[in-house]
């Protein structure tokens, strides 16, 4: 039996070590309805956005800008209404895990209402879902801003990377998330971690070690394909640090930005994408299955509907399922401040977008 303390015993401060009972051992060869969305070989099969969340502190954000509930900003239906309309057939929830940042680590149920809400509005849109978990034991959502100042050090957390207790309490987390919502129509898969970024904090093995320690305990019984991002905020690059098995075994999640200067670039600086476009990294070669689960570029970028066709032709080439970042929530306080990747806010990226997405065939219920 799979218990927490199971979990710690072998994920704990003494160092990470994967936790496999053989009843629970993930199979590469699955052909359940959910691994084929995933299936590179007859793929693309799942093309839409990313919406992004957290936890709403009042005394930083007061109670507009990201609403007055524990997660902001809102989301609305006729935003995901909205998606789907566009052709999509995925959205990727990157947001906050179902358990607290600090101890105890056990799951919050305002959280898991909230998934489940999320869920259920996905499935009214007919769109499938995956859930990418931001934030939980030992890492907030501040550590995708830790070099920016608006916000109180204080609540920088990355002790993560350093606390066996709190890898091991990530790990658990991701396998109750599984548990609680398998049976839901719209969920696609879990990512445990968004942008995992222990090497670049100068700990590179404990991501290794906690994918490998996941994708051992991961219960094929429930039929939830498990994705896992490489190290180094999910950069393909990094994915000769994972394991062979995991590697094989489960979906690697990937996200890019490349060039960097280009897709990150402010208001006037008039970087151009280069004539001949990064293709995919060398690493992806003999990967069985992958998506690219989050890419796109500042709205202020020249040749803005040429990048988004050369990275969705990439992509498609490959069989590789995707999704842009970023569609808005429907919430006004948030959305006219935070515009700088809101592909909605530009036609040429949408009818790019909309064109690809009339490829969709797959769809929730």
């Amino acid at each position: 039996m799979t218990t927490r303390r199971t979990l710690l015993t072998g994920l704990g401060a003494g160092g990470l070590t994967a936790f496999a009972p053989a009843e629970l051992r993930l199979s590469s060869a699955s052909t359940s309805p959910r691994a084929g969305l995933w299936d590179n070989a007859t793929g693309p099969h799942l093309r839409g956005a990313v919406m992004t969340q957290r936890r709403v502190y009042p005394a930083l954000d007061g109670d507009t800008f990201l609403g007055n509930g524990l997660i902001g900003a809102p989301v609305s239906q006729r935003a995901l209404d909205d998606l789907a309309e566009a052709g999509a057939n995925l959205v990727v929830w990157s947001g906050p895990g179902v358990f607290g940042e600090a101890a105890p680590f056990r799951a919050d149920p305002a959280v898991e209402d909230h998934v489940g809400r999320w869920l259920d509005m996905c499935e009214r849109a007919g769109l499938y879902t995956v859930l990418g978990f931001r934030s939980g034991p030992g890492r907030s959502a501040f550590a995708f801003h830790r070099n920016e100042s608006w916000y109180p050090s204080r609540l920088l957390d990355e002790t993560l990377w350093t606390d066996g207790d709190k890898q091991a309490a990530w790990v658990a987390m991701a396998l109750h998330a599984v548990r609680r919502f398998a049976s839901h129509r719209a969920l696609a898969g879990i990512m445990p971690m968004v942008e995992p970024n222990a090497a670049d904090l100068g700990h590179g093995a404990v991501w290794s070690a906690m994918a490998s320690a996941l994708h051992a305990a991961w219960p094929e019984a429930l039929d939830v394909p498990l994705l896992i991002s490489p190290d180094r905020w999910a950069r393909a690059e990094a994915l000769p640090q994972l394991a062979s098995s995991v590697r094989s075994g489960a979906v690697m999640a990937v996200h890019d930005y490349d060039p960097w200067a280009y897709t990150h670039q402010g208001e006037g600086a008039g970087v151009r994408l280069p004539a001949d476009p990064p293709s995919l990294p060398a690493a992806m070669a003999g990967t069985p299955r992958w998506a690219c689960l989050e890419f796109g570029a500042s709205l202020t970028a020249p040749g803005l509907a040429r990048y988004f066709e050369t990275r969705i032709a990439v992509l498609e080439e490959a069989g590789a399922n995707w999704a842009v970042f970023r569609w808005p929530s429907g919430w006004r306080p948030y959305e006219t401040r935070e515009t700088g990747m809101n592909v909605t806010l530009s036609p040429t990226a949408m009818s790019v977008l909309t064109r690809a997405f009339a490829r969709n065939r797959e769809r929730v219920g």
